[in-house]
């Protein structure tokens, strides 16, 4: 069986890690928003500089999909429900491919079945539910925070809202607050340097047991 000596075994670390890592991007971050005043919105809103309280019983749904950039429909669809009307707020941001997206949320359900009432978020045309009345509860609600991750890099509208079904009676609200300054994402050479590191600790091992083993 042939032997590897530790500068080979150093080289072909390197070497896989490099194969499985060099996809990642390197100044990958994880985004928080941090202010809501400069954001755009329409129907029943509040921003501040620490959240974002958004109320059914807002305008046609047709307006808020237009106003999103979403496709017509796609509201209804989202949910499989009639829309009645709805209410949302908007802001762009550009990213790079592995950045992550993350943003704490509170869903309170103003109704009760069948108005199963929800909210939602948008990225681009990506249409995403939070939460709706029939997973909280006749008029209960529900606290959580999200992550999205952008596999491709670019300039991107993200929107939030919330819709009443059926009616505009009993109006649902999402709240979104902010979760903390940027942070970085550890970049690749960070793994590889780990498993480098790892690899070098096992080379030596084995070298001292061979060593000690031709000594006895």
């Amino acid at each position: 069986m042939k032997n590897f000596g530790l500068a080979n075994m150093l080289l072909l670390a390197g070497a896989g890690a490099t194969f499985v890592f060099a996809a990642s991007p390197s100044q990958a971050a994880v985004i928080n928003i941090s202010d809501f005043t400069g954001w755009q919105g329409i129907g029943n809103f509040s921003l501040s500089s620490q959240q974002a309280i958004i109320s059914g019983g807002g305008v046609a749904e047709t307006a808020v999909e237009s106003f999103l950039g979403l496709a017509s429909g796609a509201l209804d669809t989202l949910n499989s429900q009639n829309v009645n009307n709805a209410s949302a707020i908007k802001n762009t941001i550009t990213v790079q491919a592995g950045d992550v997206l993350t943003f704490d949320w509170q869903f309170k359900a103003g109704d009760y079945l069948p108005y199963n009432d929800f909210s939602f978020y948008s990225i681009g045309t990506s249409l995403n539910k939070l939460a709706d009345v029939r997973q909280v509860g006749n008029f209960g609600q529900t606290s959580s925070q999200t992550a999205y991750t952008f596999t491709t890099g670019g300039t991107y509208t993200v929107g939030f809202g919330v819709v009443d079904i059926f009616d505009q009676y009993l109006a649902s609200s999402l709240t979104v607050r902010t979760s903390g300054g940027n942070e970085p994402v550890p970049e690749p050479v960070t793994i590889i340097g780990s498993l480098a590191a790892g690899v070098f600790g096992v080379a030596l091992r084995h070298k001292k047991k061979a060593a000690t083993k031709s000594q006895s």
